[in-house]
């Protein structure tokens, strides 16, 4: 095989999905030496800067939101960014105007090999219309002819990591650690002191973390039962319970006090670092499918995860049960077929599908006393 110089990835600019990334970037740098690595993320959550006319375009990041998993990674050369919703917008000519700009962007940079870590037609297109020689995506696509190299896997087949791994199989690369990685930096390490400090929080004793997020409302336990298992926790085991959450879980989090009723502590953070240095403090953090479960398990704190029924196929990729466990209803869902959770809240209800409302509190408090216990 020829030497191979630059490579770009492709990747959604979600927080657990930039994370579970980092494995195969670093097999790729590893062994494929001097090669230069990459990654335009795709966001489809955040608006990031356009120009004046409005249309938006591939720019380099400052690493605020999600691309600061990739500040400081020693796999990564390059970040890229850009706004699909935004680009999702312009209807007619001016779509296609922006759309050619980024293709003629892309084929500036001279890239050997990209790599679709996710099945998006138009990126295949651009890949294709930018000259890249090796074009590497999922079997299956609509326009699957545009790619030179399609490897017959899917994420629910044996996981994301696994995936995102394989994908890189066409470069004779083979990922030799399954281990994620996020640095954190020194300053947040001991501004998360400083802030247990501030909530008398004491570090002599066991730290539980609770963090709410998940993309989805579905995916998240219902208040009413976060609140029961807080009072089952306080009331049988000599514990300190912290809630972090962002922006984005203000209204779980107001849902939550008001059931509670009593005083809990609570921290807000802004950036992925800050909620980095945090969770590090923690013995154990309780999180739902989200990213902060993965930025837990990268930064090697345990974490008990809350999952929907069907979530393990592609998201049970952590295998160590003494670091990493995963709670979900045993229960069969009449609602759900094929596998697939269909995410249905019940009537009434603003948070947790069926199968997070038929969770059992005492099986998440047992596996909390377990994990948190375990050296």
């Amino acid at each position: 095989m020829r030497e191979i110089r630059k490579i770009l990835f492709l990747a959604e600019g979600q927080m657990g999905d930039s994370i579970v990334l980092t494995p195969a970037l670093k097999a790729a740098k590893e062994s494929l030496p001097g090669v230069n690595i990459t990654i335009l993320l795709f966001h489809r959550r955040k608006y990031i800067n356009n120009d004046p006319t409005g249309n938006p375009y591939i720019e380099h990041t400052n690493y605020s939101g999600t691309a600061e998993i990739f500040r400081d990674n020693p796999n990564v050369d390059t970040v890229l960014e850009l706004d699909r919703r935004a680009m999702r917008s312009l209807k007619g000519f001016a779509r296609l105007k922006a759309e050619w700009n980024c293709i003629k962007y892309l084929k500036k940079q001279k890239y050997y090999a990209v790599i679709s870590t996710f099945p998006q037609n138009r990126f295949v297109i651009w890949s294709f219309f930018a000259g890249i020689k090796k074009r590497i995506g999922e079997k299956g696509q609509q326009f699957g002819f545009l790619l030179t190299d399609k490897p017959a896997i899917k994420r629910s087949d044996s996981g994301v990591l696994n995936y995102f791994c394989d994908l890189l199989k066409p470069l004779g690369v083979t990922a030799k650690s399954k281990e994620t990685y996020y640095h954190i930096p020194d300053n947040e390490i001991i501004n998360a002191k400083k802030i247990l400090d501030e909530l008398k929080i004491n570090q002599n004793k066991k730290l539980l973390i609770i963090h709410p997020g998940a993309s989805d409302k579905d995916r998240q336990l219902p208040p009413a039962m976060m609140s029961e298992l807080v009072k089952m926790l306080k009331a049988k085991i000599d514990l300190q319970i912290l809630c972090a959450y962002s922006e984005y879980d203000e209204e779980y989090i107001i849902s939550l006090q008001e059931i509670y009723k009593n005083k809990l502590s609570l921290i807000k953070t802004d950036t992925i670092s800050g909620l980095a240095g945090i969770l590090k403090t923690a013995d154990a953090v309780l999180v739902h499918n989200s990213g902060p479960r993965h930025l837990a398990a990268a930064i090697g704190v345990k974490t008990i995860g809350l999952l929907e029924k069907y979530d393990d196929i592609m998201w049970k990729i952590y295998e160590n049960d003494e670091m990493h466990t995963i709670i979900q209803s045993q229960k069969t869902c009449s609602l759900c077929s094929n596998g697939k959770c269909g995410g249905f809240i019940p009537d009434g209800e603003k948070f947790g599908a069926n199968c997070m409302h038929d969770i059992d509190t005492n099986e998440i408090y047992s596996s909390i006393v377990r994990i948190i216990n375990n050296p």
